[in-house]
């Protein structure tokens, strides 16, 4: 697996952003209580929605909003015109360090996915930290990954950042279901001790840094335990899966603390003999797949990767 150049200069969209936050910072969100986190980071994608191109409101699929029930938590369904009951089905956990985001903070990207592949996407709004703790989310996570199982022929699980990190775990744990047909993960959180070499070297700025990585994992593992468990250990869960698991569809972006440990995981799950696509986006920070409406070349590698997911279905 050649790994070529991990990083490279931002693409101009993604340094303009990154000049814009330095220009009107934003507080780091280990300033902040959870509340307060949580409202900035809705406020800000929603009003950052208004500019998505192409325009979210012409995308030719439909969404149903369902209430928390049932032991599941609550969930958006999209639908894109002509779907019928072969139609895959794509779970999306969104991300935040499980604590920031819901359905509406994730609605683009999912509005966006259903648009791209022709597939349900069912966006699952599970419980956040810190006042629901580990495991909490990871079981909503396997919940909703089995009420798609029971629903649709085939089912794909995937998420961005800590939502990765918990589709990767219902892939760990429901691999062996002959339903469970993929996995997207992108910029999985995998190593909850954050030891990679890039975990300490994005370590201020106006994106996410070790320090947020911090205390995203202050607020949602409990104690040395949680960070060692092989649901929030994602190399530690490979360890305690005997069966196969699904084929993956991996991105990893340069600018990023997760990047190395993303890699890493990557390696593991091709060490395994799976089906894995890798593809890496130098030019891309962290963020940056929710953000595509904005950054066209964001727009680029979120294309390659709806593509590859098509593939591995196909």
């Amino acid at each position: 697996m050649d790994s070529g150049t991990l990083l490279v200069p931002l693409a101009p969209d993604c340094e303009a952003m990154r000049q814009g936050l330095i220009a009107n910072p934003l507080p780091p969100v280990w300033e902040l209580d959870a509340a307060t986190a949580r409202r900035l980071h809705r406020d800000g994608t929603l009003a950052a929605r208004v500019n998505w191109q192409p325009d979210l409101d012409a995308l030719p699929v439909s969404s149903v909003d369902t209430p928390a029930s049932d032991g599941l938590p609550a969930r958006r369904t999209y639908r894109p015109d002509g779907a019928d009951d072969d139609t895959p089905c794509l779970v999306w956990l969104h991300g935040g360090g499980w604590v920031l985001g819901d359905l509406d903070t994730a609605d683009a990207t999912a509005r966006t996915a259903s648009a791209a592949t022709g597939w349900t996407v069912v966006s699952v709004d599970y419980r956040c930290a810190p006042v629901a703790r580990f495991p909490d989310a990871v079981d909503d996570a396997v919940a909703d990954g089995d009420a798609a199982l029971r629903e649709h022929r085939r089912v794909v699980v995937g998420g961005d950042s800590a939502g990765a990190t918990l589709a990767a775990v219902v892939a760990q744990q429901r691999g062996s279901h002959p339903g469970l047909v993929g996995q997207v993960l992108v910029y999985p959180a995998t190593d909850p001790r954050l030891r990679s070499p890039s975990a300490h070297q994005f370590v201020d700025g106006p994106l996410l840094t070790r320090r947020d990585m911090e205390w995203f994992y202050d607020q949602y593992l409990a104690d040395d335990a949680d960070r060692e468990s092989p649901l929030a250990d994602l190399v530690a869960g490979l360890v305690t899966v005997t069966g196969v698991l699904p084929p993956a569809v991996v991105l990893t972006v340069g600018h990023d603390p997760l990047r190395d440990e993303g890699i890493a995981y990557v390696r593991h799950l091709a060490h395994r003999g799976g089906d894995v696509r890798w593809i890496h986006a130098p030019e891309l920070h962290h963020g940056a797949f929710s953000n595509s409406g904005y950054l066209p070349s964001a727009a680029v590698r979120v294309g390659e990767v709806w593509a590859a997911a098509r593939e591995i279905v196909a």
